[in-house]
């Protein structure tokens, strides 16, 4: 098999999580892998034109996987990857072209309409029971013109609840139907419990005000990456959110219960390079920046001091010694030691502590630990707490009382070591990611690991904060509770932990449960006003001439987020390149200011700086000047003696500006009057704009 069929099959191996390969002689695989190869070239009019095959087996907490895997030795054929399981059900199907070429077309041959249907048959055929138990998960973003395929994705149903832990993706291709990614995670031996003897919506509601609830918390702005300067905004921002995502309401009993969905949270650093002394003056800005680097601990001081704090010992060497800039408080700076000792051949023990590069306070620390075999806790959890609480209060006495101790649903007595986590908690109001983390070895009676998070800036003040009643009209009524089933782990028994499916009241996570307490808008992670992906739809283009260029724009991205596109209006600089740049940024995940995208467009060339006219209105010379410049074929319009005037009125084009009406019209992006003109100052209208963009992005 070639490169890349191995790397398609490593990075499905890494996606399903499967264990080490077994032997094919173990329990009669050699049978059942020429059972499901069979089953496998049926299903998929696989035909013996392809003549290399490879596969393998796993076996894994009793579940067996098989991996099929066809190549034609000529390569005219697309490479296919089968998994199945030991009872015949296709766990993922992919087909790969040998060499990826670009389609020759843009727009796509099967609508998405058409696609989903061949989806959806696919999925009947190769899982029958699977088919009649999944919805459609509506998309929302638009459509790309880089992307080959329709991507749809389905979500278990049961008794018309979702449980979307199991779902179905499929891909199909825009151009010739085909389906060329199949991938089924499905559970086939859940019981989910039937919707009877519930309580009401109403009474969910109020147990989750009850059990779980809103909390005001200072909530930390979840930038990647980080701003470059901090002070723009603040890093802060005061909101109504429940301080426990993973918990819903048992719709049976009312009560809470965990579940097993994690929000993600990316913990960023950033390094920080010292280079030698300044040579030339220094600006304001310079200056501020080496300020912050001075009277920081030297090298030396930093690793006698962190061997004082934890008492490391000459026989531990200092392996590495890092400085970073703390992202969460821009002016302090962070030392990381890492300290390693050999116990024995190929064997080390190690220690690792992060100071305070000003002040050297203890920021963090970690001790290996090392229990022998028969090693036995000795303290329960709540004496490994007292520990823990102790251990900050020597560390930290002015924090000790502004933290709480945080719910830990797998908590246990008798283990080895224990691990506590505290928020911080300033005037009631919780502050997020603000937080000390310690761990108590249970053998040794001793803590082993520590950590603090600390903004130290001012947080945003409480004054005009809107009310928790307040706070939750907005939660019902533009987030709402919602029946789901969600799977759920009893970890008592750690070597063998116990799925059940429950049936919850949870919230609905298609929008982030974070209110403003100030505005009561709902807020994306960011901090700023929530906005939903909508899809553009119009009710004034049915008589344009582009009422069908509009429409796919639309489809794609390009367009204005409002009621009427306005077509026989003269469409201004300002609202032109807006649309230009929606066209060449399909994957955006965020809006943009104008005046930002001015920026991006003289930054890159696409526009001069006195061309900036943003309420100017575009004649079509000039809307022509900024594509072929985006295509970066304005060098070739401007070569000089070589463009021959194909309209009548050439001589009207600005001066410069022929070879790029000469392109565009070779292009197809441009065309004439049908008299024989192009009419180069013509200023067009909000429809002549959509179908010149169109013509840019399609031809």
């Amino acid at each position: 098999m070639k490169k890349v069929s191995i790397l398609i099959l490593v990075s499905i191996i890494i996606l399903t999580g499967i264990s080490p390969m077994v032997s094919y002689g173990e329990n009669g695989y050699d049978k059942k892998l020429e059972e499901l190869i069979i089953m496998a070239k049926e299903l998929f009019g696989i035909t013996d034109e392809y003549d290399e095959f490879e596969s393998s087996v796993t076996s894994y907490d009793g579940k067996t996987q098989f991996y099929l895997n066809w190549a034609d030795s000529e390569e005219k054929l697309d490479y296919i990857n089968v998994i199945m399981d030991i009872e015949g059900n296709i766990i993922s199907y992919n087909t790969y072209p040998v060499i990826y070429q670009e389609p020759e077309q843009k727009l796509p041959t099967f609508s998405e309409s058409e696609a989903e249907k061949i989806a959806m048959d696919f999925i009947s055929k190769v899982a029958k029971d699977i088919s009649e138990s999944i919805e459609l998960h509506p998309k929302k973003t638009p459509m790309n013109t880089r992307e080959a395929n329709y991507f749809f994705n389905y979500i278990r149903m049961e008794n018309d609840i979702p449980y979307s832990q199991n779902s179905v993706t499929v891909n199909v291709n825009k151009f010739t139907g085909e389906v060329t990614s199949y991938y089924a995670s499905w559970e086939r031996d859940l019981e989910f419990p039937q919707p009877k003897g519930i309580i009401s919506h109403e009474e969910g509601k109020e147990a989750y005000k009850n059990e779980i609830g809103l909390k005001l918390i200072y909530k930390a702005n979840r930038y990647y990456p980080m701003p470059l300067d901090t002070k723009e905004e603040s890093n802060y921002y005061l909101a109504y959110s429940p301080l426990h995502t993973d918990k819903a309401i048992d719709a049976f009993t009312g009560e809470k219960t965990p579940i097993d969905i994690y929000d993600i949270y990316l913990d960023m650093k950033e390094s920080v390079a010292m280079d030698g002394e300044a040579r030339a003056s220094l600006t304001p800005a310079e200056r501020e920046a080496v300020e912050k680097l001075t009277n920081l601990l030297d090298e030396k001081a930093a690793e006698k001091l962190g061997r004082q704090i934890l008492k490391i010992d000459e026989d531990y060497q200092l392996n590495s010694k890092n400085l970073y800039n703390n992202y969460k408080n821009p002016e302090d700076y962070t030392w990381h030691l890492f300290f390693q000792k050999e116990l024995d051949v190929d064997k080390y023990t190690y220690i690792d502590i992060a100071l305070d590069a000003k002040t050297g306070d203890l920021i963090s620390f970690y001790k290996s630990l090392h229990h022998s075999e028969d090693a036995k806790s000795q303290i329960n959890r709540e004496e490994a707490l007292e520990l823990a609480k102790e251990y900050i209060k020597n560390i930290e006495p002015n924090r000790i009382n502004e933290i709480e101790l945080m719910e830990d649903r797998y908590a246990q007595d008798n283990q080895l070591s224990y691990g506590f986590q505290f928020i911080r908690k300033t005037n009631g109001i919780y502050v997020e990611g603000d937080r000390i983390l310690i761990g108590v070895d249970g053998v040794n009676k001793e803590v082993y690991t520590y950590s603090i998070s600390w903004y130290k800036g001012e947080l945003p003040s409480t004054d005009g904060i809107i009310s928790l009643d307040k706070a939750y009209e907005v939660l019902w009524d533009e987030i709402g509770l919602e029946l789901n089933y969600v799977k759920n782990y009893d970890y008592s028994n750690p070597n063998k932990p116990k799925v059940e499916v429950k049936l919850v009241y949870s919230l609905n996570r298609e929008r982030p449960a974070i209110i403003s307490a100030t505005s009561g808008e709902l807020l994306d992670y960011s901090g700023k006003p929530y906005k939903e992906v909508k899809t553009i739809n119009y009710t004034d283009i049915k008589d344009s001439y582009a009422k069908e260029k509009i429409e796919t724009l639309g489809k794609y991205g390009v367009g204005f987020y409002e009621d009427e596109f306005k077509p026989k209006d003269k469409i201004n600089q300002r609202d032109y390149i807006y649309l230009l740049w929606q066209s060449m940024n399909q994957y955006r995940v965020a809006d943009i200011s104008h005046e930002d995208i001015y920026k991006q467009f003289i930054s890159m060339g696409y526009m001069k700086e006195d061309e900036k006219n943003p309420e100017g209105l575009v004649s079509k010379e000039d809307a022509i000047k900024y594509i072929i410049r985006i295509m970066k074929y304005d060098k070739v319009a401007e070569l000089e003696g070589i463009y021959i005037d194909l309209f009548s009125d050439s001589q009207d084009i600005s001066e410069g500006l022929k070879g790029y009406i000469n392109i565009a019209y070779g292009l197809k992006i441009l065309s004439g009057d049908g008299s024989g003109n192009i009419r180069p100052k013509y200023e067009l209208n909000r429809e002549d704009a959509a179908n010149i963009i169109y013509n840019y992005m399609f031809n």
